[in-house]
């Protein structure tokens, strides 16, 4: 008898799946405000991009490229931002003064001063320019408020006016830290005010028991002041910081304070 052997077919292995591959041809980088419009840079496909760039509080560093194979790289093509955004100079003829302040900054509108900027990562960290009215009284010259001392007292009791606070549990711990005038490059006196108000509250104002409401610190912050006297008013350019941000910041804020100018308003 005969027997007949059937083949079996071959064992059918199933197709591995495809993953389509995207090449990457361009790499866009968005660029800041100081910066002017967004940008390209062209990188090479194998370049993978592993580490992306950070935005610190008041400075645009460097993009990080990192962990790259690459064949080729050229550097004109990569788009990387500069360590400092430098100064912009913002000037009021028609009111008559003029500042500069830190490029990244951005202007407010409507926030009740003259002019209001900003920094955009530290929302306590902010410039704006108040102005008297000419109506109300006219000042010939800084001296008008007496020496720099007494302005100092004036311009801190100001401060506390407007940040009184209607919450209970609230104390504000205030420091006059440096008085002084100055003559600047126009011919002019100019007086610079800088104080420190820390802000005080309890976490349980209604508590029954002292030892339940615990007082913490709200903020600590640095407020510097520069005055002039032109076309009859009095001009104060105000910078607030937060007082750990003014440490590290000093040299700029100071550099925004030295530059402000009053000028005379023709009409």
């Amino acid at each position: 008898m005969a027997i007949i052997l059937h083949s079996l077919p071959p064992p059918i292995h199933p197709a591995p799946n495809k993953v389509p591959v995207r090449r990457m041809t361009s790499l866009q980088v968005p660029t800041y405000p100081s910066l002017g419009s967004t940008r390209f840079c062209s990188v090479s496909p194998r370049c993978q991009l592993t580490k992306a760039f950070a935005v610190p509080r008041r400075k645009v560093m460097s993009l990080i490229l990192s962990t790259c194979i690459l064949s080729e790289i050229h550097l004109d093509d990569v788009a990387l931002a500069q360590s400092s955004v430098g100064f912009r100079e913002y000037i009021d003829s028609f009111d008559g003064y003029s500042l500069k302040y830190p490029g990244n900054w951005i202007q407010v509108r409507g926030a009740g001063a003259d002019v209001f900027f900003r920094d955009p990562y530290v929302l306590d960290e902010n410039i704006s320019v108040e102005l008297s009215s000419p109506s109300s009284s006219r000042y010939k010259s800084v001296e008008d408020l007496g020496p720099p001392q007494e302005a100092g007292k004036k311009v801190l009791k100001q401060y506390l006016t407007e940040f009184m606070s209607t919450r209970l549990g609230v104390r504000r711990e205030s420091n006059i830290l440096s008085t002084s005038s100055k003559v600047a490059d126009d011919g002019k006196l100019y007086y610079q005010v800088e104080v420190n108000i820390k802000s005080y509250a309890n976490n349980n104002e209604l508590a029954v028991m002292p030892q339940d409401r615990v007082v913490r610190l709200e903020w600590d912050r640095r407020y510097l002041s520069v005055l002039g006297v032109e076309n009859n008013q009095l001009y104060e350019l105000r910078l607030q910081t937060p007082e750990n941000v003014f440490l590290e910041e000093e040299n700029e804020l100071r550099q925004v304070m030295d530059s402000f100018r009053v000028n005379k308003v023709s009409g």
